[in-house]
């Protein structure tokens, strides 16, 4: 299950109080965004929203897990975020003194 993408849809369904609203702002489509919640639910043991309406309402058990929802979407971008910058980040090698210029080439056309 992508606990990430199941719970962006929730935060986007529980944001706009529709299914088909927030399946849009995920550019999910709606059958998508109702699978992954549905599947969410399951793997939480209980349902996120009331859909005996016409609106999407956050039940009781929604409003408790949505703030950590939340979080986990936004570390989730953060850890995307810090992985991105710490691909460009330069490599430090440390070597000794006594290395030659020479050696250092020779050390650089191994690596």
């Amino acid at each position: 299950m992508d606990l990430v993408g199941a719970c962006t849809a929730f935060i986007h369904v529980s944001d706009r109080g529709s299914f088909t609203l927030g399946a849009a702002a995920a550019r999910i489509p709606q059958p998508v965004a109702s699978r992954r919640i549905a599947a969410l639910e399951k793997h939480l043991g209980a349902p996120l929203f009331d859909r005996t309406t016409r609106r999407a309402t956050l039940t009781q058990f929604g409003h408790t897990v949505l703030p950590t929802a939340r979080r986990l979407v936004n570390l989730a971008h953060t850890l995307e975020h810090d992985a991105a910058q710490a691909r460009h980040t330069p490599l430090r090698l440390a070597v000794p003194a006594t290395c030659t210029t020479h050696d250092l080439a020779h050390l650089t056309a191994q690596a």
